[in-house]
């Protein structure tokens, strides 16, 4: 697919600020009214709609730019052990953030971490489903489908991977998270980019959503309880040798 001209990075912001205007206009209330519901229809008219919307004006034909195309089992697997063995790596700088951010920083992140984990507990199998489903649908769509290629065509790849990554990760509005969600993002536009295909992003994020919301209903989320120094390490570890893989990706042309 080559992308149409006037489509790029402009277009890619201007709809992330209509993800963000719906997000005050539509997903903040609807949530208010009741959080489950409230996500489904975030994800869907905040954050889906404005990537529809775009491609439609610009006459792109959906399935191909947005690269929803059947992916192999092998690179459906390898998507979902990636963003598995990718936890300790989010651990590691999420961390890393936690010991050096300022104290209220922090304590906003641990509240909000102690909130999570009564909502989950609370509301276990529903929000697993949402966050598994409505998150990564929703998410992938714009960040991975629509934005990622977009953002390519004006600024070249790694600036494409690494500014929708850090959208992705400003859209969860979290300090002491943004190093570990911006990774995670990163991931899943690498995901996309090596296979072809947004499914293995989605597929992806729906493990990740999946171990974090199992990780709130166990109670390993608890901020007062650091992950062990072999998990620490394990992830610092798993860093390096990621990016060393995401060198060698950059090297290669991104599929049509």
């Amino acid at each position: 697919m080559s992308p149409p001209g006037k489509l790029g990075a402009g277009s890619a912001i201007l709809a992330y600020v209509a993800l963000w205007v719906g997000m005050v206009m539509i997903g903040g209330p609807a949530q208010f009214r009741g959080l489950v519901s409230g996500l489904w229809i975030t994800e869907a008219l905040a954050i889906a709609l404005p990537a529809a919307f775009t491609l439609g004006v610009a006459g792109v034909r959906f399935l191909p730019w947005l690269g929803l195309r059947r992916p192999s089992w092998k690179h459906a697997l390898i998507a979902a052990g990636l963003a598995a063995a990718n936890q300790p790596v989010v651990s590691f700088l999420t961390w890393m953030a936690h010991g050096v951010l300022p104290r209220a920083v922090v304590d906003d992140f641990d509240a909000k971490q102690r909130l999570l984990d009564t909502v989950f507990r609370a509301n276990a199998i529903p929000m697993l489903i949402t966050v598994m489903l409505a998150a990564p649908l929703g998410e992938e769509l714009f960040f991975r489908g629509f934005a990622l290629p977009a953002l390519r065509r004006s600024w070249g790849p790694l600036a494409a991977l690494l500014v929708s990554g850090a959208l992705f990760s400003l859209l969860h509005r979290d300090e002491v998270g943004f190093i570990g969600l911006m990774e995670i993002g990163v991931l899943l536009g690498a995901l996309r980019w090596w296979s072809g295909s947004l499914w293995t992003a989605m597929i992806a994020h729906a493990v990740n959503n999946g171990i974090a919301g199992g990780a709130f209903l166990l109670g390993w989320e608890d901020p007062d309880l650091p992950p062990p120094p072999q998990v620490l390490a394990l992830g610092a570890t798993l860093f390096i040798a990621g990016a060393w893989q995401l060198a060698r990706l950059l090297r290669r042309p991104m599929p049509d």
